[in-house]
């Protein structure tokens, strides 16, 4: 079984505060490596909810005419790229 520090048990009682009991007893148990795969999942977790609220932001925005879609875009880049051509072999 684990030992904790006097420094290690305060921090415990913070994290109880914001973090479950059940949880954080649970990943005590863990060893290192299996620690870094809850971690890593976690992180996962994080980024693919932040895209999908960025992806939820952007399809407001292009529902209320805030920005233009990728297709309208891609379709003026071309425009500007072929008028930028014209000004410069003209």
């Amino acid at each position: 079984m684990k030992t904790l520090s006097l420094q290690s048990a305060s921090r415990i009682e913070i994290m109880e505060k914001v973090i479950g009991k059940e949880l954080i007893s649970h990943l005590l148990l863990l060893e290192n490596d299996q620690q870094e795969k809850v971690l890593t999942y976690i992180k996962d977790l994080l980024n693919k909810d932040e895209m999908n609220r960025r992806a939820d932001v952007s399809e407001r925005d292009i529902a209320e005419g805030k920005t233009i879609t990728s297709s309208q875009f891609n379709k003026d880049f071309e425009n500007w790229k072929k008028a930028k051509r014209n000004s410069v072999t003209r």
